[in-house]
């Protein structure tokens, strides 16, 4: 029952997340809207601006960006933290 409790997630818990994705790969941004297709905790993610150089996503994650960042290393994702808005490396 401890593992149970422990492994628990509260979908109640909707985490916004920003990230900012070099917008020129289109193959990159492309593979990165699949991967989010498979993350079972992604509840939604769209587009909220884009310009000439990066498109800006917003992501509903259930659950906690270390659990975020965890689920897109294991698609060998890497982003920088050090702002708000993340960005994909």
């Amino acid at each position: 029952d401890y593992w149970k409790n422990f492994n628990q997630i509260n979908t109640s818990i909707k985490l916004p997340i920003y990230i900012k994705v070099n917008g020129r790969d289109n193959s990159n941004v492309s593979r990165l809207e699949n991967t989010l297709d498979e993350v079972n905790l992604i509840y939604d993610y769209y587009i909220s601006k884009f310009d000439k150089d990066f498109i800006y996503y917003q992501i509903i994650f259930n659950g906690t960006p270390s659990n975020f960042l965890k689920s897109m290393k294991d698609y060998n994702y890497d982003f920088d933290t050090q702002n708000k808005i993340w960005i994909l490396k």
